[in-house]
């Protein structure tokens, strides 16, 4: 929603992760964050349909994490890069306490 965006701009970077809303709920057009949305897939629109290389339509993937980073780093008007080199570092200090490998 736009409230939801209206959030993630006043929140500080380093109190953020990426997730999806795995496992059946991809960034639609409809969804107020989707113009911000730049990578795509090649997708198929049913499950028993599924091939290598290509996401079932709707089912979110580990790939989608990008465009979940694309609508946080585009609403709050930071690049993507940037961005993302933070919350690897944000996932490396809350799930392993910033040790590295």
């Amino acid at each position: 929603t736009a409230e939801n965006l209206d959030v993630v701009q006043k929140l500080p970077a380093d109190w953020l992760l990426l997730e999806t809303d795995a496992p059946w709920c991809g960034i639609k057009a409809s969804h107020a964050g989707h113009k911000f949305v730049k990578s795509t897939w090649e997708e198929v629109k049913k499950p028993e349909k599924w091939e290598e290389g290509k996401c079932v339509k709707d089912r979110c993937e580990p790939c989608h994490l990008r465009q979940v980073l694309e609508v946080i780093a585009g609403c709050r008007g930071e690049d993507v890069g940037i961005l993302a080199a933070q919350m690897s570092a944000n996932a490396q200090r809350v799930f392993f306490g910033g040790r590295r490998g």
